[in-house]
């Protein structure tokens, strides 16, 4: 008995800290927060109050402790209405993490005990969670338009919170917003059939009307799933089967819908490897194009930029990929931001497995993940190959967890799976996925626990060999994880379709300027063959062999100043300019200011500066106030005109 308490013990306090809050989560947890939003999005400002209840899960305490980022506090009381005295202070006063906010209770509170208190506070334009949009910087340009984006640690911006992936809380929501402001408003949450008490109601005015609505998400979600959007906006189903929905500016809502169509044959793809979805619907929210990431997992709401809108379907992946972290990411969710890969990595490997059984084409996956390689490469020469930024265990102690945003997580997550898939066999590995979702469903874990349960599912299976598959999962775990740089095993990817592209590529340097005789062998490759040709095209640059003639040619051929897909355009932008490639300076000053995802926009700003920085900072000045403040601030520290640096 002694022993099984001890093991209990161990257990219990084996989950790793999160560095990157100053609330005392491990003191006392929130267990419900209800938000009171009343929006004036002309001026750019947000009027609110937010409840709790928190949970004692320590032995006592006396104060409680929340993370906060520019937000203006005005008052702090219990559910009685008394007030409680508070103080502000910065732990890190050179960091970026944003504030410390200090809440004295009138008494001391003892384990189990819960703990109701409000806090009324508001929002304005320095939030860094909140983009608040003119109506000018939108498609239909009839009202303006917000939304959220809270990964890593911005939430804090949002409201006062345990801004730590480790805490878990259900959440409603009273949205109050002008019929001149908003044509609608969503969360990452139901809308809820019961009115809340509202406790500050506004007072009708001349000129519009307030509206109300209501939101309940019954699923506890860390922080940095809380998420809003407002605006000239429509929803609407993209398919049969009743549970996906799509949102967006009604001028585009017809054209979006169309492409996706096969949102439910997504849906079911994940679930054919991973097992039931158990959110009920999901709808994706087409944002506007200054929307600085690729797409964000918000349940019940995912975002996504509009690049993801090809014409084609070329850019979907990036949808299987939100609705996979449905079930890692929201469902099984990374104890701290070090751990990021046990959200991303598993999604990636989930995503990648869905596209297969939707697309049937191997050599596709084999592709991305080859791209996926490079970025993930280059990120790694970015941070340095010895610095544990490149590692799967990433030290943000004192800094802003963003600044070790990369593509990292993502591959190298993926291919420490992959790996771990190879030792153990495809169908052990898939059964233990899913009895994994079981086991730790809506729960927080770090990559120890992982382990732990995949040593004890193999043991207790009673797979075959099991020795030997347990020491091949031990003999390189720490060295993935933990090493900075490439993965300790290098996994192979090669297709046919790899060389086909990387010989594209030397038919064009070899012709030096004259059309190749298989050029147009383009128009049938894989859109993943495309981008890797243009991945390639961009070595070709950084070892200067690739000469303007041979641009001029290309552009020529396969129009590719003229493309519609992003995903191609970003790459062909990069390359010619690290080539030297000045001739197109306005077409690349235009895509600049009309996409402000940060995949796409980072890597030309980059090569635009080391080309010419007096024109790559003119353009950005013509187009600072369209990017979101995250883009803003990358896009200044690239350009070296502010120090601090916000993924």
């Amino acid at each position: 008995m002694i022993v099984l308490m001890i093991s209990l013990m161990q257990y219990a306090l084996a989950y790793e800290l999160d560095v990157n809050t100053f609330s005392n989560y491990l003191d006392v947890q929130n267990r419900h927060l209800h938000l009171e939003w009343l929006l004036n999005m002309d001026k750019k400002y947000i009027n609110a109050t937010s409840s709790y209840r928190f949970q004692v899960v320590g032995r006592s305490i006396n104060k409680i402790t929340l993370d906060i980022y520019k937000l203006n506090i005005y008052s702090t009381y219990l559910q009685n209405g008394l007030s409680l005295p508070h103080t502000i202070d910065n732990p890190y006063e050179d960091s970026d993490q944003g504030s410390r906010l200090n809440i004295q209770l009138d008494k001391t509170y003892y384990k189990g005990q819960y703990i109701e208190l409000s806090i009324k506070y508001s929002i304005d334009s320095r939030s860094r969670s909140i983009s608040f949009m003119t109506k000018e910087q939108t498609s239909t340009k009839t009202m303006p338009y917000i939304f959220s984006q809270c990964e890593d640690a911005n939430c804090r911006a949002l409201a006062p919170l345990q801004d730590t992936p480790s805490v878990k809380q259900t959440y409603t929501a009273t949205v109050i917003f002008k019929d001149t402001e908003a044509a609608d408003v969503f969360m990452s949450a139901d809308e809820s059939k019961e009115e809340f008490q509202v406790l500050h109601r506004p007072q009708d005015q001349a000129g519009f009307t307030w509206k109300y609505k209501y939101f309940i998400q019954k699923v506890p979600i860390p922080s940095y799933l809380i998420a809003i959007v407002a605006g000239n906006i429509k929803k609407v189903p993209t398919s049969t089967g009743g549970r996906t929905f799509l949102v967006s500016e009604p001028d585009k809502i017809e054209a979006y819908t169309a492409e996706l169509k096969e949102m439910e044959q997504f849906m079911q793809a994940i679930e054919q490897y991973i097992g039931p979805y158990t959110w009920g619907t999901y709808t994706l929210v087409i944002q506007p194009a200054s929307f600085p990431i690729g797409g964000m997992e918000n349940p019940l709401l995912t975002f996504a930029n509009p690049t993801i809108m090809t014409g084609t379907g070329s850019g979907l992946d990036v949808t299987i990929h939100e609705m996979a972290h449905s079930w890692f990411g929201n469902t099984i969710t990374c104890v701290n931001w070090a751990n990021m890969w046990i959200n991303e990595g598993f999604t990636v490997f989930l995503e990648r497995k869905a596209s297969y059984f939707h697309y049937q084409i191997p050599d596709d996956i084999k592709l991305n993940a080859i791209i996926g390689n490079t970025s993930m490469y280059q990120d790694m020469l970015g941070f340095g190959l010895n610095s544990n930024f490149s590692s799967l265990h990433p030290d943000t102690t004192g800094l802003n967890p963003d600044d070790s945003f990369s593509k990292i997580p993502y591959e190298k997550g993926y291919q420490f799976l992959s790996y771990l898939e190879s030792i153990v066999g495809e169908a052990d590995f898939q059964s233990m996925l899913r009895a994994y979702l079981v086991q730790y469903k809506y729960q927080s874990i770090d990559q120890q626990e992982f382990q732990n349960f995949l040593l004890r599912y193999l043991y207790e299976k009673q797979v075959d060999d099991y020795s030997t598959k347990r020491y091949k999962i031990l003999e390189n775990w720490n060295k993935w994880v933990y090493s900075p740089g490439l993965p300790p095993v290098i996994l192979d990817f090669s297709t046919p379709k790899l060389a086909e592209a990387y010989d594209y590529t030397n038919a064009y340097i070899t012709a030096d300027g004259q059309q190749p005789t298989k050029w147009q062998s383009y128009f049938t490759f894989l859109h993943s063959q495309k981008q890797v040709f243009l991945e390639d095209l961009f070595k070709q640059a950084q070892n200067n062999l690739l000469k303007i003639n041979v641009i001029n040619q290309m552009d020529k051929d396969l129009k590719l100043t003229e493309e519609k897909d992003f995903e191609l355009k970003f790459r062909w932008f990069r390359a010619i300019l690290t080539a030297g490639d000045k001739t197109r300076f306005i077409q690349i000053s235009d895509f600049l200011g009309s996409v402000g995802r940060g995949k796409m926009v980072y890597p030309v700003y980059r090569a635009l500066n080391q080309l010419d920085h007096d024109f790559a900072v003119q353009t950005f000045k013509t187009h600072e106030a369209f990017y979101h403040p995250i883009a803003k601030n990358n896009i200044k520290n690239i350009l070296g005109l502010k120090e601090n640096i916000i993924q």
